[in-house]
């Protein structure tokens, strides 16, 4: 199935001062489907009015009936045709009504959540180091439902009453205009001051969302992890986290709710002394021989429709604070002023797209602090790496070689400094154009709720199914693949955990060499989890695929055996460059960081191969 895209309101435009109050959110959605919406408002207008219209037929057929019969019955039974017509013109505009609202509703929920997820998805790493993705994932669902919860309430929930109250009094006034200006009181007062004292309990309803995009959070948190909790034995630790959690979100939810209660009561109050005293009074004027029968009829029905309809419209509104709240909540993290460097990345995405083509790369005098104000991790660094070339980077934990890895990549930018891919400075392109240059593999192997396939091809969907199954084939990965039971149509699960670490990282490095456009490829510990045997199979592979297409590579391991083979090594220490060459040379030099580490290694290889042979 062909999947639709439309334009959604993103951070950059929010920065250019898009509205993010949540009425002026939800208007601009519905503004993308205004026909659609303004049929459904204006069908159910008209089924508003002709239920009105209907208690002034039924008033007619009743002051026929009650007449003296030489009057003539030809006027009842045409009383009872108008009657009835409307009563079915009624009927008819509520369907089309229904047919055409829910048409809207729908739409604007879909436009909602992909709006949502493109502006979050359009945020910096920054942002997402910040956030817990279940609470995000569960404010964008919550801000969708709770926004076309507001959209039905106005269409079938607020209008109605509105078109209610005034064509009663306009039918009112044509029997006693004194009683409609009551109602008109009466009804206006009570409605004005339930909105009045409802938006009293806007930050009641906030916070009650807020405690509960924080329960969905941790649950989504503790989920995914499921396997940690169950290793620890945290099962019933979490339980009783999440039970802290939920008994504030129920403490919340409680001040909420009892608001609303009490506004109700007070409403309720006022809804039963209005009535009795219009009816009081349509009841004294038919005693006079004021108005006729069918009058008091139409008076009393009238007077209970519209307070009625004035309590569901008061409620409503009360209900219409509560959603707008959810809304609020929603979008002032999904659609906060973007920070700094959200700013400056959608400054950038402004810029020319960058045109990668050898996969030289080149980092001049780079400056780098990972904590804004902090201690520098890098300070003038200067590398130079042909293309074509591959390089290992070796270190000790904490050097900074995962975040080398990122500033080349440009998902990070240095505080000063230049990086260059082909002679273009990445500062100076569109950051969206970047993923084409760079295929990525990491030790911690991403992989979607999909099947195999799907996941294969995921950074190149236009792959065939025979790349697809080459690439696989070239890491070893077609034979346990094949062993599922699904094969390539099987679903990994959430995050994979239907295969093993070893599985995954294959699964993740043919998903780069399919990526074979990408001049550079990336490997941050990508073989880790692989035994020795399996890893030299992959390794070996990896490079003569590499070799063919003449890519840059640059590898980043613990083990070097891994990047023993390569053009080159540069070794990193607090974030400086210490050595730099090709790894034989290093280790012959038998001094150094790569020396030492390479004997220390062979000789705990050496040890543990001894200690199996005994």
């Amino acid at each position: 199935m062909r999947l639709r895209t439309r334009p959604a309101a993103t951070i950059g435009s929010a920065a250019e001062g898009l509205p993010v109050g949540p009425v002026a959110f939800l208007l601009g959605y519905v503004k993308r489907h205004l026909p659609l919406s303004a049929a459904a408002l204006a069908v159910v207008i008209s089924g508003a009015l002709c239920a009105v219209s209907a208690q002034y037929g039924l008033k007619l057929l009743v002051d026929g009936m009650t007449a003296p019969p030489h009057e003539g019955r030809e006027r009842v039974f045409l009383s009872l045709a108008l009657f009835l017509s409307l009563l079915a013109l009624e009927s008819a505009c509520w369907r089309l009504g229904g047919w055409l609202g829910s048409r809207a509703v729908i739409k604007v929920g879909e436009d909602i959540r992909l709006g949502l997820f493109d502006s979050v998805a359009a945020r910096s790493w920054q942002f997402f180091n910040g956030q817990a993705s279940g609470a995000l994932a569960g404010r964008i669902v919550a801000a969708a439902t709770a926004g076309a919860a507001v959209l039905r309430t106005v269409v079938w929930n607020v209008l109605p009453p509105l078109m209610d109250l005034a064509g009663s009094v306009v039918v009112l006034a044509t029997i006693d205009a004194r009683i409609a200006a009551g109602l008109v009181v009466v009804a206006g007062a009570a409605t004005w001051a339930l909105h009045r004292l409802g938006g009293r309990g806007f930050p009641l309803h906030e916070a009650y969302h807020r405690e509960a995009a924080e329960v969905s959070g941790n649950l989504a948190d503790v989920l995914a992890h499921i396997g940690l909790v169950q290793a620890c034995g945290a099962r019933h630790r979490e339980g009783e986290r999440l039970a802290r959690l939920m008994a504030l979100e129920g403490a919340a939810h409680a001040r909420s709710w009892m608001f609303l209660e009490r506004l109700r009561c007070g409403h309720d109050a006022a809804f039963w002394l209005a009535t009795a005293i219009v009816l009081t009074a349509a009841v004294w004027e038919w005693s006079r021989g004021a108005i006729t029968t069918g009058g008091v009829v139409v008076a009393s029905t009238l007077t209970l429709r519209v307070l009625m309809g004035s309590r569901e419209l008061g409620l409503s509104l009360l209900g219409l604070a509560q959603q707008l709240g959810a809304v609020a909540e929603a979008i002032s993290v999904l659609q906060a002023r973007p920070s700094g460097e959200d700013a400056a990345l959608q400054r950038r995405r402004k810029l020319k797209p960058l045109r990668a083509r050898a996969g030289e790369i080149e980092i001049k005098g780079l400056r780098y602090a990972p904590e804004s104000g902090g201690r520098p991790l890098f300070q003038g660094l200067d590398v130079q790496i042909p293309a074509g070339q591959r390089v290992g980077i070796v270190g000790p934990s904490g050097a900074g070689k995962s975040t080398l890895l990122r500033l080349i990549q440009g998902v990070v930018l240095p505080d000063r400094g230049d990086v260059l891919l082909d002679q273009q400075h990445l500062a100076a392109v569109a950051p969206d154009s970047l993923a084409d240059a760079f295929a990525v593999v990491t030790q911690e192997v991403p992989l979607l709720h999909r099947s195999i396939a799907e996941n294969l091809r995921y950074g190149r969907p236009g792959a065939s199914w025979d790349e697809a199954v080459e690439a696989a084939r070239a890491v070893g990965a077609d034979a346990f693949i094949r062993a599922l039971p699904q094969g390539y149509n099987t679903v990994v699960g959430e995050r994979g955990f239907r295969l093993s670490g070893g599985q995954r990282q294959r699964l993740a490095i043919a998903r780069a060499l399919l990526r074979h456009e990408a001049p550079v490829l990336m490997l941050d510990e990508a073989t880790s989890a692989l035994d020795s045997y399996s890893e030299l199979i992959v390794h070996r592979a990896l490079l003569a695929r590499v070799g063919e297409r003449c890519r840059t590579v640059l590898a980043v391991a613990h083990r070097l055996s891994t990047v023993m083979d390569f053009d080159r090594v540069i070794v990193l220490h607090e974030g400086r460059l210490v050595e730099d060459g090709p790894p034989g040379e290093l280790v012959r030099s038998r001094t150094g960081h790569f020396a030492s580490t390479w004997h220390l290694q062979q000789r705990a290889f050496g040890m543990a191969l001894a200690e199996q042979e005994a």
